[in-house]
């Protein structure tokens, strides 16, 4: 087994092909994933992207042949074009019922998936988008926007603010839906700088978003989680923000000489994404 860095925000697994296995329709099961696996022969269940479940042959390791195997792969290989090296994700949902798909494919519906998210305009969308990818991910919505935070905090760079023209008043752009929805989960609602929040009608906390640097745009860096009050002062008293020199990341805020501390979430998470390849 081998850890590499994963080229989307997830970490997952994946099992390597070989071609040998291919030609005889089956799918060993590396030693170090036997522990996913049934100890004895029988069925296990494969699920594929649209949710039909398919029975497979299983062998376990205890067997004669001293190798785990799923059965009756050919199909799979075909429609896949799985070739000799290629890498399958692995999916387990219980100790009989699994996934597999190529990692090509799992990555590209990944981004499909965010892209979407990203030009989703209201919330009724949102949900139905995360619902979709948590299927395709098989991780919570919660943990799929902290990963997309910590991705956007890599981006370099914040961009300028676009001002946007409505009947003849000038307005700068809003925060996109989706980033709202990533920070509204990463800071649970609560104010960055006081902890504050409250439930509105609806259920969800309040908070609104404050852009650290008025001109700069959408960087998950120039964007603040805050409450009412917090908000005001920003825009009212005489503000002072303090920047750590290695990220850009704002630690601190004076208000009127008042020093105030600023939480960020992305000091408490894990920052970096693998994938574990079984041989």
């Amino acid at each position: 087994m081998e850890i590499k860095y994963s080229r989307i925000p997830l970490n997952y697994t994946t099992i390597q092909t070989t071609q040998s296995r291919i030609a005889k329709g089956l799918l060993a099961i590396p030693v170090s994933l036997l522990d996913w696996f049934p100890k004895e022969n029988g069925t296990i269940y494969l699920v594929s992207r649209n949710d039909s479940i398919k029975k497979h042959s299983f062998t376990a390791y205890s067997s004669s042949t001293r190798e785990c195997r799923i059965g009756g792969m050919k199909q799979f290989y075909a429609d896949n074009q799985i070739k000799d090296g290629d890498e399958l994700v692995l999916q387990r949902f219980d100790n009989d019922t699994f996934r597999l798909m190529p990692e090509t494919t799992f990555s590209r519906q990944y981004q499909q998936s965010i892209s979407l998210l990203e030009t989703c305009q209201d919330d009724e969308t949102v949900q139905q988008t995360l619902k979709e990818t948590e299927k395709l991910v098989n991780i919570s919505a919660d943990k799929i926007l902290e990963n997309e935070f910590i991705k956007l905090a890599n981006v370099s760079g914040a961009p300028e603010r676009k001002i946007k023209e409505t009947k003849s008043i000038s307005k700068r752009e809003n925060v996109p839906l989706y980033l709202r929805r990533i920070l509204q989960s990463v800071y649970e609602g609560k104010c960055q700088i006081t902890q504050f929040t409250f439930l509105m009608k609806n259920g969800n906390p309040y908070f609104e978003i404050h852009h650290i640097i008025p001109e700069w745009g959408n960087h998950i860096k120039n964007l603040l989680v805050v409450c009412p009050n917090i908000h005001a002062q920003f825009t009212h008293t005489n503000t002072v923000p303090y920047f750590d020199q290695e990220d850009g990341w704002l630690r601190q805020v004076s208000f009127n000489g008042t020093l105030y501390n600023v939480f960020q979430k992305i000091d408490v998470l894990h920052k970096t994404f693998t994938k574990e390849v079984h041989y």
